[in-house]
């Protein structure tokens, strides 16, 4: 062989293994974006030393381990738990192992995991301003936007105070929209044979429900729009959990159909608040006064007021079809509201006002929900 070919096959080669400038471009990013993410921990690990010293904070007293690097056994068996709904059982296994609060570094961020009764205080009440939601915001507004769940300081207390009020008048309400939808539920429980896997009915009613609630109509004269939206946000729900689990790494998982799972949420719940506000002007009645509302007090942005609908979906299905699942396991409430209510089917305020026991499941409910 000459050494012309030689050289030739040696020029190939070389041409061969540059980057294009696409590459090269993608490689210098994440490089800058590992330097920052190293820059950006290490001051916060400073601030933090800093802050303990100031305040006479003590070593952690226990701290979870693992095997793995970066702590991805820790991670896989979260996962692992996510997808057989068994995630409260891994947390409860964790805290038996640990204590009420134990220190936790996973994928290089050290964070701390508590259910200690004072550190929750301080954390949602007392020291409030001292408290942020780090990258949790970012991971979730692909699917809830601008809202109560992905905001801070006085926008996040602004949001709050809103929909408190929007609560409180919505709380002197009658109980007739709940009616049709726990009749259906109760219908599905008595035609099903064997077990019943009470989830996904959970999630229907308390979705079909809080919509009704906002809206201020039956889901029924649109039952195939909300069935196309319930499994988007399903699926939206469902993966960001999973981001807002990795932290800073949120970014790295997007499976397919997330993107457009959101966009479908946000297209349906923009229809959803367009179709009331325009409905309350037909009537000239204050029976969607939640929507209206909002709509004044985000200087009539449907974007925004789309977003803080989002948000108290969430709320309202999520976290109501967890308490309700905690809540019908206890033979004690069963037969206080038996012992109150008898055969009569008519559910009214007064007959909840004489049912110390659920009020008191409530409270303690959401105490371990927030």
């Amino acid at each position: 062989m000459s050494s012309n070919s030689i050289d030739g096959q040696h020029i190939a080669a070389h041409e061969s293994s540059k980057l294009t400038p696409i590459q090269l471009i993608a490689v210098t990013s994440i490089c800058l974006l590992g330097l920052f993410k190293l820059v950006s921990s290490y001051i916060r690990q400073r601030a933090d030393a800093e802050f303990g010293k100031r305040n006479g904070c003590k070593p952690p007293a226990h701290v979870l381990k693992y095997r793995w690097p970066l702590a991805l056994d820790v991670l896989s068996r979260g996962f692992k738990a996510g997808r057989q709904k068994k995630l409260l059982a891994l947390f409860t296994e964790y805290f038996q192992q640990l204590g009420p609060t134990a220190e936790l570094t996973i994928l290089g961020g050290t964070g701390y995991a508590t259910k200690d009764p004072e550190n929750i205080e301080a954390i949602l009440s007392t020291q409030f301003d001292d408290f942020h939601l780090g990258p949790r915001n970012l991971a979730m507004k692909s699917m809830i936007g601008e809202g109560i769940f992905t905001q801070d300081g006085p926008a996040w207390k602004h949001s709050r105070e809103l929909l408190r009020h929007q609560f409180v008048r919505m709380q002197y309400q009658n109980l007739e929209g709940f009616r049709e939808h726990v009749e259906g539920l109760i219908e599905t429980l008595i035609s099903s044979n064997g077990t019943v896997d009470l989830q996904p009915l959970f999630y229907r009613l308390t979705l079909d429900t809080t919509i009704a609630m906002i809206l201020g109509q039956s889901v029924d004269s649109f039952r195939r729009e909300i069935d196309l939206f319930s499994k988007s946000f399903n699926k939206a729900s469902l993966v960001t959990a999973t981001r807002v689990r990795l932290g800073d790494l949120y970014f790295l998982y997007a499976p397919r159909g997330f993107f457009s799972a959101c966009r479908t949420v946000k297209s349906y719940t923009n229809q959803f608040v367009k179709d009331a506000l325009q409905q309350e002007t037909d009537d000239k009645s204050d029976k969607y006064t939640f929507i209206n509302d909002l709509y004044t007090e985000h200087h009539r942005d449907t974007d925004l007021v789309r977003d803080q609908v989002i948000n108290v979906l969430i709320a309202g299905r999520d976290t109501t079809a967890a308490t309700m699942s905690y809540a019908i396991t206890l033979e004690k409430l069963r037969n206080e509201i038996q012992v109150v209510l008898g055969n009569d089917k008519d559910v009214t305020r007064s007959c909840i006002q004489r049912m110390p026991y659920l009020h008191n499941v409530l409270k303690e409910s959401k105490q371990v929900l927030d």
